[in-house]
């Protein structure tokens, strides 16, 4: 037997067994108990999902920084934003609702749906709404008030009383793959795809699919609507409570996290996004002086200290605004002429953008740096460096000198930079979120010179998510500064100031500007 694996196997087999995996099939959940706006989930992260009561403190965003403040909400919110003139009905009382009413579906049903012109009642359309999902809340996000704005047009309206089809993937976007662009609280953010599985694809692609809406087809009556309509799954606009489902749910359910036996379960981090920080590739001083790998979301210093030229990274923050986003898709059953307006144009350039960016994976560092193992053949001497990434940078220079094949002499003398002597740069966000589109963030980045050298030529520098806009002439320091603005590879911008110093030992100063949330 293998020395090794004897060794391992009692410590494998003293081990306690790994919490049982609950199929993700929402039958087998307890009874629901009656849900209001800020209640839980009672499956746990998803329909069907349980996840034991010790493992929830585990449960964190990739980026660790942004953990749930509890399992997946159990309605999704949608605000219908309606041609002029259409309502919408949802149950068999056939009762119209405007634009702008808020409704909560439960994940894993196909709600039946009827858009009535008051006007012109013979021009009604039927339509279907394929609920998957829904949000993850954080610390103090309320689910209900952070709904999916879901847009039916007169284009999709005219195509519908044509004989096509129009289908919206819905989904909740992925921060680091967003589209520069602006959205507004009854403005819903739509591209238009060439086909529906070009919608699917790039709806998988671009974050997690809540729900899937399409127009058109049969037009339900008011008998279909109520033989469609099951009670506990629909919560209307105006009322604050609702019961257990009278029927098992018949879609998969998103939001039910992957559940590896040593991690625990792992949750979508499609609701928030870390700002700040330096992930790889690690920003820091080019050959040519110059400050490289600053990515989208970080914050970096960088400044001259004995001739020498330096760069320290920021800590991170958590922002959390989510943001819900269509991609359309239609299909007619007659010839139609294609349109070729301005809207559209910059719809399938923003499409082509999208599909095309390229996106770095994160990597995530060790915490500690615990040794040091290699081979040197003997008499042989190196130098060698070892950084350890605790709140800061700590640098250790050595030189380590074989004498014989068993034996290492190893001197080790502390750099100058250390826990004690370094500079740092802290990046605060006011108000703390979350946030809706439109929301102002007003961002603080103080600076500290905690070496016994005094420091020149100080540039912070701040690379924004393409979820913030930077809004033109918020810069402002404590200091005489020169603010400067520059595209980055998101669609948003870098906001650089430029402070000449010096700033003796002991020494700090604070940088502050606004954005705007997209």
């Amino acid at each position: 037997m293998n020395p090794t694996l004897g060794l391992l196997l009692p410590l494998a087999l003293a081990q306690p067994p790994a919490p049982p995996v609950v199929p993700a099939n929402c039958s087998t959940c307890p009874p629901a108990a009656t849900v209001s706006p800020s209640s839980p989930l009672p499956c746990g992260p998803g329909p069907g999902f349980v996840v034991p009561p010790h493992l929830l403190s585990l449960v964190k965003s990739p980026q660790g920084v942004c953990p749930p403040a509890g399992p997946a909400a159990p309605l999704l919110a949608v605000r219908p934003v309606l041609a002029n003139g259409y309502t919408l009905a949802v149950d068999g009382t056939e009762r119209g609702y405007d634009t702008g009413a808020v409704f909560g579906f439960r994940p894993g049903y196909v709600y039946r749906l009827k858009f009535v012109s008051a006007a012109q009642p013979d021009e009604a359309i039927g339509g279907t709404l394929e609920v998957r999902g829904s949000i993850v809340p954080r610390p103090n996000m309320r689910y209900m008030e952070f709904p999916a704005v879901v847009g039916v047009t007169k284009e999709d309206v005219k195509t519908a009383l044509a004989g096509g089809l129009v289908t919206k993937v819905i989904y909740l976007e992925d921060p680091a793959k967003a589209l520069p662009i602006e959205q507004k609280a009854n403005d819903p953010l739509e591209v238009t795809t060439l086909d529906e599985r070009e919608a699917f694809d790039l709806a998988r692609e671009g974050g997690r699919v809540v729900a899937v809406l399409r127009l058109g087809g049969r037009v339900p009556t008011r008998q279909q609507l109520a033989e469609a309509s099951i009670d506990g799954t629909v919560l209307l606009p105006g009322e604050s409570a609702l019961g257990r489902p009278t029927a098992p749910p018949v879609l998969e359910c998103a939001s039910v996290p992957l559940y590896d036996p040593i991690l625990g379960p792992k949750v979508g981090h499609e609701e928030c996004f870390p700002n700040g920080g330096d992930r790889y590739p690690f920003a820091g001083i080019g050959p040519t002086g110059l400050l490289g790998n600053l990515n989208v979301t970080e914050a970096a210093l960088e400044y001259t200290r004995g001739g020498k030229r330096e760069a320290v990274p920021s800590n991170v923050v958590c922002l959390c605004a989510p943001r819900f986003v269509a991609r359309r898709a239609e299909s007619v059953a007659a010839v139609v002429s294609a349109a070729s307006s301005a809207q559209e144009l910059r719809q399938v350039i923003q499409r082509n953008v999208f599909a095309q960016r390229v996106h770095t994976e994160e990597v995530v560092g060790r915490e500690r740096t615990l040794g040091l193992v290699g081979r040197s053949r003997p008499g042989a001497a190196q130098q060698y460096v070892i950084l350890q990434s605790l709140t800061g940078t700590q640098g250790l220079r050595g030189l380590a000198s074989t004498r014989a094949t068993t034996e290492v002499a190893v001197v080790v003398q502390l750099d100058e930079i250390s826990l004690s002597n370094r500079l740092a740069l802290t990046k605060t966000i006011d108000p703390p979120g979350p946030y809706q589109p439109g929301d102002e963030i007003t961002i603080t980045l103080r600076y500290a010179n905690n070496t016994r050298q005094e420091i020149r030529d100080l540039v912070v520098s701040d690379s924004l998510s393409a979820r913030l806009a930077y809004v033109e002439g918020s810069a402002m320091a404590d200091r005489r500064s020169t603010v400067t603005t520059a595209d980055n590879e998101a669609g948003a911008k870098v906001v650089r100031f430029d402070i000449p110093g010096p700033i003796p030992p002991n020494g700090t100063g604070v940088a502050v500007f606004k954005v705007r949330v997209r």
